[in-house]
């Protein structure tokens, strides 16, 4: 008689039991918006043990941004509140103990509470941060969606295909979920990190949007110029 396979928990359901001691990755100028894949090379001592851990459990940690770049230099550096909580997708182990990563966000948090531990690494307590949707649904922001979907595909068109500018145009105009379409957007064509952190700070959809189509927008007027008229 064959045992019963139980299928693992989803990402949210692990994040929802790891908030209450949340492994954190700081790093200066880095922003991991949920639904979106970033690599990390882990090489500090602490950090290798933080990603050991995880991979021997729920493989959930958070990027939370320093707020300063004077901060990185502090043995525990004032962290901006709201982070990126992520889940380890791919990771390779150096002999060294080393390891390259490939995470991806599955929500929003904030950190709460710092914790007290042994650990050579800092855990806080956290709390999940929904999305907040107009009043009227997500049908109310299907002109915002127009709006980026428009952009990203002129941007397509200003930038090489190796710059996965085509990618992202296709990309965005196969989804449907307004949330999910800002982040991805954020995350591939907002580069600067104080934009990043707004757009990951913004629960509320809408003005989510309108950041995103703002940064794009700029994009492309920059780009425009620097092409010059066309003939």
């Amino acid at each position: 008689m064959c045992a019963e396979r139980i299928a693992p928990p989803s990402p949210r359901a692990a994040l929802e039991k790891a908030c209450a001691a949340l492994k954190v990755f700081p790093l200066h100028g880095v922003v991991v918006l949920p639904g979106t894949p970033t690599p990390f090379h882990i090489f500090e001592p602490r950090y290798r043990a933080l990603v050991g851990d995880a991979l021997r459990g729920d493989r959930i940690l958070a990027v939370p941004g320093l707020t300063t770049m004077e901060a990185a230099q502090q043995l525990h550096p004032p962290l901006f509140p709201v982070a990126g909580a992520c889940i380890i997708e791919q990771e390779d182990r150096y002999d060294d103990g080393r390891y390259d990563l490939v995470v991806r966000g599955v929500a929003r948090v904030r950190l709460i509470q710092e914790l007290a531990n042994e650990k050579p690494y800092r855990e806080f307590r956290a709390e999940i941060l929904d999305d907040v949707w107009p009043d009227e649904g997500p049908e109310a922001l299907e002109q915002d969606v127009a709006s980026l979907r428009q952009l990203v595909l002129e941007l397509s068109t200003r930038l090489p295909p190796e710059s996965g500018a085509p990618a992202l145009a296709e990309a965005v105009a196969q989804m449907r979920d307004a949330s999910a379409i800002a982040d991805l957007v954020a995350a591939a064509a907002v580069s600067e990190p104080h934009a990043r952190q707004r757009v990951l700070e913004t629960l509320e959809v809408e003005r989510r949007l309108e950041l995103v189509v703002e940064e794009v927008a700029g994009v492309v007027l920059m780009l425009s110029k620097g092409q010059g008229p066309e003939n």
